[in-house]
């Protein structure tokens, strides 16, 4: 399927919707942060991965007080580097958003390292709880995946465009509390399956993404929603 030549935009819109270029599909479920949030250090934990997917309705979304072997499910549908790459895509934005406030990822790996889990008792919550002390960070932004396919990956669909599914949490590591929670669940498809997504695969490029790109555009569409309250607090001299 070949991708639509960027000049014949200029033809019309009934060249566009005409055309088989991929289209995302894509359902972002951000939650509201009535009241100011202000932490001192934040700290990005390892992604978790597995089949466990959250409830779409976040007042019923128990993620983060599920056990860790309940959502560490293998999936061998999950590439093996998922939760690697959302991990790198997370930190990369929240040090861009908050340079110098968000551990770095060899302190962060040190500190998972000294924490011993025990899978059927340790929740995503008290992971975030642990790893903020080591840490001395208030702030803990933890993140499950649960889909995270290449182009062509579905059986018997060869066209079947890649696809990516997962959730940032942010949570307050001294009380316990969430804070925010982003979803992001997409898969490519054609325009002429989905023409309400085309103006959105203009911005991407009208082309076919891989599992990493589509997972990249999705980490920046969560942090594009991801509130101003939410900020962090002045240093001391």
């Amino acid at each position: 399927m070949r991708n639509f030549p960027a000049i014949q935009l200029l033809s019309g819109l009934l060249l566009f919707f005409t055309a088989a270029c991929p289209a995302l599909v894509a359902e972002g479920h951000p939650s509201e942060a009535p009241q100011q949030v202000v932490f001192q250090r934040a700290a990005v934990a390892s992604f978790l991965v597995g089949r466990h997917k959250p409830h779409m309705d976040e007042a019923m979304d128990e993620t983060l007080i599920c056990p860790i072997g309940e959502i560490c499910k293998e999936d061998p549908a999950i590439l093996p580097h998922a939760g690697i790459a959302l991990t790198r895509l997370v930190d990369q934005q929240l040090q861009s958003i908050f340079s110098g406030r968000v551990a770095s990822r060899t302190d962060v790996h040190l500190a998972e390292a000294q924490i011993a889990l025990d899978p059927q008792q340790d929740t995503p919550l008290s992971l975030a709880e642990k790893l903020g002390r080591l840490l001395e960070a208030d702030m803990v932004v933890i993140g499950t995946v649960w889909r995270y396919r290449e182009r062509g990956a579905l059986e018997g669909v060869p066209d079947s465009g890649a696809s990516v599914a997962f959730a940032i949490y942010f949570v307050d590591a001294v009380s316990g509390r969430q804070v925010w929670r982003g979803l992001y669940e997409a898969t490519q498809q054609t325009v002429l399956e989905d023409l309400f997504q085309a103006q959105k695969q203009i911005r991407m490029g009208l082309r076919w993404l891989n599992a990493d790109e589509l997972a990249a555009h999705g980490v920046q569409e969560v942090f594009r929603q991801l509130p101003a309250t939410i900020q962090a607090g002045t240093l001391l001299e």
